[in-house]
């Protein structure tokens, strides 16, 4: 049964939960579960959350309330709790999906060194898309609206991993502060997801392909791969390519 009892709102009071064992759930501003968890140790466990700002998983900042209950088997009772949301929702919620971000690795000259300014490094390295996504959660505002202007985001992203729709998508993005942090992180989170060109609604692509795509100027030959997309709103069909990746010079 899903956990019962007061919602309660999240902050600095979280840290004087009971140090006691047992599970938790986390809610967004709309009141919607997205996390369920469990320690040996709540107090503790809350208290590291509100310290660290979910320096862990930033995309639980989204966090503004929760509810807890106690109980010495917090593991067995995490697993009837997610066992029954997928049973009633059909999967687990958001934040228990893990990442599922590429992993591969590029050399330290190709990595993205962060800054807040020019001349000015952070010292703060990402050297690839699960490395970046992990930085983006920890850099300074600052350096994050620093290179968003300039486009360094979107140009690494095409340029080094060769992720055009995930490139066109972060360029796009015209927030700033801890709202383009979060933007930035959930862009990363659905790298293929595109806008319908009729209505503009979010669509995830229903089959992908690869082609041979024309010269370039230089000779270059590219590979395509391309998403069909059907919008679930208006019912439009449209393509997107996903990635172009040079096959021979």
């Amino acid at each position: 049964m899903p956990i019962s009892g007061k919602l309660y709102i999240w902050g600095e009071k979280a840290k004087y939960t009971p140090e006691e064992a047992g599970v938790y759930a986390l809610y967004n501003e709309d009141r919607l579960l997205v996390y369920i968890g469990g320690s040996a140790n709540l107090q503790d466990t809350f208290a590291g959350h509100i310290e660290t700002d979910f320096s862990e998983d930033p995309r639980k900042r989204e966090t503004r309330y929760y509810k807890r209950e106690f109980t010495p088997d917090w593991k067995e009772g995490v697993k009837a709790l997610l066992d029954e949301y997928n049973q009633n929702h059909g999967g687990l919620p958001k934040l228990n999906v893990r990442l599922n971000l590429p992993k591969k690795e590029v050399p330290g000259e190709q990595g993205f060194h962060f800054y807040d300014d020019v001349d000015k490094p952070i010292f703060k390295d990402a050297f690839s898309i699960e490395d970046f996504w992990e930085k983006i959660g920890e850099v300074p505002v600052a350096s994050l609206e620093f290179h968003q202007r300039r486009g360094d985001f979107a140009r690494w992203i095409s340029d080094i991993f060769e992720e055009t729709q995930l490139a066109e998508r972060i360029e796009k993005i015209s927030k700033t502060g801890e709202d383009l942090r979060r933007e930035i992180l959930n862009t990363l989170l659905n790298p293929e997801k595109a806008e319908c060109p009729k209505c503009g609604t979010q669509a995830s692509p229903r089959k992908s392909w690869k082609m041979a795509g024309k010269p370039s100027k230089t000779g270059e030959r590219l590979q395509l791969t391309i998403g069909l997309y059907k919008c679930a709103n208006c019912g439009e069909t449209f393509r997107k390519a996903l990635r172009k990746r040079i096959i021979e010079s």
